[in-house]
């Protein structure tokens, strides 16, 4: 969805990344933009090639709960996460930031998992 609100907003190009192949080629096919697929690709080298080395404009992190990483950082923060330390997954904003150029903005808009105690939430 937001790819497809992107290339309705007027995005030039559009940039799709995933790890589930069923939905890259969805992606691919409804929405018509570009796709990764990050289990195969070092997500970060591949953007900044497809860009020119330069790094998208705008990142936009709607995985939620979903993303995951191998790296040691991911083992950081399933450790916060275990010790209720934290209440979201971190590895895809985290991805999203460091992809964007210089100036870039990025966003999220995925559901992260409600808190472990009743508390409301203030966005």
């Amino acid at each position: 969805m937001a790819a497809r609100a992107a290339i309705l907003l007027g995005a030039e190009r559009v940039i799709s990344i995933d790890r589930i192949p069923e939905r890259l080629e969805m992606t691919e096919r409804h929405i018509g933009s570009e796709v990764i697929d990050c289990t195969t690709t070092d997500v970060g080298a591949e953007v900044r090639e497809r860009t020119g080395g330069r790094g998208p404009d705008v990142c936009i992190e709607a995985v939620g709960m979903e993303a995951h990483s191998d790296s040691p950082v991911h083992l950081h923060d399933q450790v916060k996460q275990q010790l209720r330390l934290q209440t979201d997954r971190p590895t895809a904003v985290r991805q999203a930031i460091h992809a964007c150029h210089k100036g870039g903005r990025s966003s999220s808009s995925a559901c992260s998992p409600a808190p472990s105690t009743s508390f409301p939430r203030a966005w």
